[in-house]
């Protein structure tokens, strides 16, 4: 983790300059509030750490490359270095990427990029340096969401997923959107044409002891979303239930075992 972290502010502290047309930056310099930011030239880390990545048409072709921890670390940073939340297809692309590197070697990188394993499979940062809960998130704008898209095109395990992508963007572009109506309703249309082929009844049993709380078979149901090689890595309360933490739940909050949608929610998700 040091030395991933140290490589990092070595690079950003030495030689990568700016990729934008006629910009003359030749060192990338943090921002005291946005770390993105160069205080150099005011453009953004992504049009830096371009100058270190290869470029699209070098692996247009057929021709992937095989995945390394070092070159994951570098495309990693163009979606978390000074962020809070990855948008949700970058996220996709590089679960399949850490699927294939070593558990110990995922924690590194998002150690060294502030990024805890919980935060990363939230998909946002819950809580700042201080600890004081978010209510607002640092996000890459859309245009460096495209640029990095392409960077994984490098990867078979990647590449057929970019190019799909890139065709419902295609597709999305295509249409045509209409002039607003002040009278439809869409809530209305939906409820009418929609089928419902699973009703959920009204009301459930509270669970026993035996069976656990909602929560903790929410929590089951969502490590199904973690990497196969990385559930080994959360801690062993959040993947089984026990009759002591149920008890405890029941003395602190009696009220809970009463509420209905959570146990829903894991019905749903199983």
């Amino acid at each position: 983790w040091k030395k991933s972290k140290e490589h990092l502010e070595l690079n950003i502290n030495t030689a990568i300059y700016c990729t934008v047309v006629n910009c003359n930056c030749d060192s990338f310099k943090p921002g005291k509030l946005r770390r993105r930011l160069c205080e150099h030239c005011r453009h953004g880390w992504v049009a830096h750490a371009l100058s270190k990545l290869k470029v699209h048409h070098m692996y247009q072709g057929s021709q992937v490359e095989i995945v390394h921890s070092n070159v994951v670390f570098d495309i990693c940073s163009l979606m978390l270095y000074g962020t809070q939340a990855i948008p949700v297809r970058l996220k996709i692309l590089l679960d399949r990427l850490f699927s294939v590197l070593k558990q110990e070697e995922v924690i590194q990188i998002l150690n060294a990029l502030d990024w805890t394993l919980q935060d990363y499979i939230r998909g946002y940062v819950l809580q700042d340096v201080a600890g004081k809960v978010l209510d607002r998130w640092a996000i890459m704008t859309f245009e460096e969401e495209i640029v990095t898209l392409q960077q994984f095109l490098r990867f078979g395990e990647t590449k057929s997923i970019v190019e799909l992508m890139a065709l419902q963007d295609k597709e999305g572009q295509a249409v045509i959107v209409p002039t607003t109506r002040t009278n439809s309703d869409i809530r209305s249309f939906i409820e009418s044409s929609t089928q419902r082929s699973v009703r959920l009844p009204a009301k459930t049993e509270a669970p026993s002891c035996s069976n656990g709380h909602h929560f903790e078979t929410l929590v089951n149901s969502m490590a199904l979303m973690l990497p196969l090689q990385l559930l080994n890595s959360v801690p062993a309360p959040l993947l089984s239930s026990n009759h002591s933490g149920t008890s405890s739940l029941r003395r602190e909050h009696p009220d809970l075992l009463h509420k209905e949608p959570l146990s829903q929610m894991s019905v749903i998700l199983k």
